[in-house]
């Protein structure tokens, strides 16, 4: 029934962005299931080994299919920008004037948008792929394979530290623009990795502090994201070498007996 599902799932329609994505999805689908069967080991790592693979097989189809990826995004910035202009109309119908200016300019940004495209694609397939094994040990009677763990102990291979070097060094060096594009596509995955490692150790942290507290820091930093998101990803970073969720606590001194 799956496979009947899948099969008409894929029944060519649309443009060639929206074949794509489809593919992406199965190939991703049915590679962390048959990575997960053959290989215990994290579900954060099995995730990354599933999206390679399914990242090399997309390749392959693409290539056998002859898909030429300048008309991916050419398609992709108009596919982009017709999705925010219709989202600046719908927010200029319900009043939201600002609101209609940010989407617009946001659609002036498509082609940024489709050059980080791959990015955006493994990392929204990385998180569905996580919260799809979450919610596959909430609701399996008898799941296979180890439950997830908590957040506050995400974490990943002290090599991956290369990851954001490789993706600044082809973002800053005078490289051609494949390359180029290549790096920008490497930052953006490496900062929102490292920010979640680095949101995962301030999350270890939280739980000393009253929830007061944790509440109003948490709506402050809504409004200062963009610094917010950069601080969290140099604490990811420093993690690699200092470990701070295994730092050992200070003793309590008990005051003075008097």
């Amino acid at each position: 029934m799956t496979a009947v599902w899948l099969g008409a799932w894929l029944e060519p329609s649309g443009d060639v962005v929206e074949q794509l994505l489809r593919a992406a999805g199965v190939l991703v689908a049915g590679a962390f299931v048959a990575v997960s069967l053959a290989w215990r080991a994290p579900v954060f790592r099995r995730a990354v080994v599933a999206l390679a693979l399914a990242a090399a097989a997309l390749v392959l189809w693409g290539i056998a299919l002859r898909l030429d990826w300048h008309e991916i995004q050419r398609v992709l910035v108009r596919d982009v920008a017709q999705g925010f202009e219709d989202l600046a109309r719908q927010a200029d119908e319900a009043g939201g004037g600002d609101t209609g200016a940010l989407l617009r300019q946001m659609a002036d940004n498509a082609p940024m948008w489709a050059t980080l495209g791959p990015a955006l694609l493994f990392l929204n397939a990385l998180g569905g792929v996580l919260l799809g094994w979450s919610l596959y040990h909430r609701i399996a009677a008898r799941p296979v394979g180890d439950p997830p763990a908590a957040f506050t102990a995400f974490r990943f291979s002290d090599q991956a530290v290369w990851l954001p070097v490789a993706g600044l060094a082809l973002v800053l060096l005078p490289v051609r623009p494949p390359l180029h594009d290549v790096g920008g596509n490497l930052l953006l995955v490496a900062v929102a990795v490292y920010a979640a490692r680095g949101l995962a150790v301030v999350g270890a942290g939280a739980g000393r502090l009253p929830r007061v507290t944790t509440a109003f820091v948490t709506v402050v930093a809504l409004f200062l994201l963009p610094f917010v998101v950069g601080g969290l990803t140099l604490l990811g970073l420093a993690d690699t070498w200092l470990d701070f969720r295994r730092r050992p606590a200070s003793p309590a001194t008990g005051g003075f007996d008097r």
